[in-house]
């Protein structure tokens, strides 16, 4: 493949990452989630587990439909419980692709819980090893949080992320204000994220909406097979949608891409500070050398990214 999309031999240690998606509404969960397993089959990153945050009775259905087309059936999945999570009923791919492609998970309720996945992976890695990366809602982050010692460890969850988790990226926000009027991943569960991020013990990287939604990939999709999951998505999004072509912005994609690959020439950070987070998930951003948070900024040209993320997932 091109260098576009491939990373130098051994120029980076890859990261072992938990992916956390809603997989509900929009077809770029998948995109991202094709990304990351590419970007594993190039070897630079480890995947540990997929949870999702939606408790539309399919989305864990869809998750492992992916994670099987790219040859890992064997992912742990998890899925919200015990009321957590975020329903929304109207999704225009999760049947048909649950339908149409093999996978071996039928429904969320054949998953364990997204709390219980995390927590036994979590006690099983390195200390300080484990990046969380969440491109959908905070439900289960907020649980693990509040999660007490079991049968894996003997710490509660806030102490067990304290020591195992290196940093959580999280897709969200709209940068540096946020009014909390188009920020979703927020606040359809805004109980859930006002807890996650005012209580995280750690770093917590924000790649705002206003980097992927000025990106666009998907066109290019339709030369894929088709018996790749991520194909049919964007078919059935981007036609119920009306639109003539498939180019869809890629919040999620661009997440995933600075979680395993870092700032490299795509990005850069702010200097530290936090989130003034209000309970309705407005916020505005305040500097400060004793904040543990950061967001990214757009630094490479917009083309330039979508094609790089267009050449990993289609090669």
């Amino acid at each position: 493949m091109s260098e576009l999309g491939k990373i130098e031999d051994g120029e980076e240690m890859r990261e072992k990452i938990i992916l956390d998606t809603d997989m509900l509404t929009d077809c770029d969960d998948l995109a991202a989630m094709a990304i990351l397993h590419k970007l594993a089959d190039y070897g630079e990153v480890d995947i540990l587990a997929t949870v999702v945050s939606s408790k539309h009775p399919k989305s864990a259905a869809v998750v492992d439909v992916v994670n099987c087309y790219y040859g890992r059936g064997n992912m742990p999945i998890g899925a919200p419980k015990n009321g957590a999570g975020v329903y929304k009923g109207h999704s225009v791919f999760l049947e048909p692709v649950s339908n149409e492609f093999p996978h071996s998970v039928m429904t969320n309720e054949t998953v364990p819980d997204a709390v219980y996945v995390y927590r036994e992976v979590l006690s099983k890695a390195a200390d300080s090893s484990v990046v969380i990366v969440t491109i959908g809602y905070m439900s289960n982050l907020a649980v693990l949080l509040k999660s007490e010692p079991d049968g894996f460890s003997e710490l509660n969850g806030c102490d067990l992320v304290e020591q195992k988790v290196k940093h959580w990226v999280c897709m969200g926000g709209n940068f540096p204000v946020d009014s909390a009027g188009d920020n979703v991943n927020f606040t359809r569960d805004g109980e859930a994220a006002f807890y996650a991020i005012n209580n995280w013990p750690g770093e917590i990287i924000f790649v705002g909406r206003e980097i992927g939604h000025n990106i666009f990939i998907g066109d290019r999709f339709r030369s894929m097979d088709e018996s790749n999951p991520v194909r049919r998505a964007y078919q059935l999004h981007r036609e119920k949608a009306g639109k003539s072509d498939w180019n869809h912005h890629t919040a999620d994609p661009c997440t995933i891409l600075f979680a395993v690959r870092g700032l490299r020439d795509y990005w850069t950070m702010s200097e530290y500070g936090y989130l003034d987070l209000k309970e309705d998930c407005s916020f505005e951003w305040v500097e400060s050398p004793d904040g543990n948070q950061r967001y990214v900024f757009q630094k490479m040209d917009r083309g330039l990214l979508g094609e790089i993320m267009e050449e990993v997932l289609i090669k």
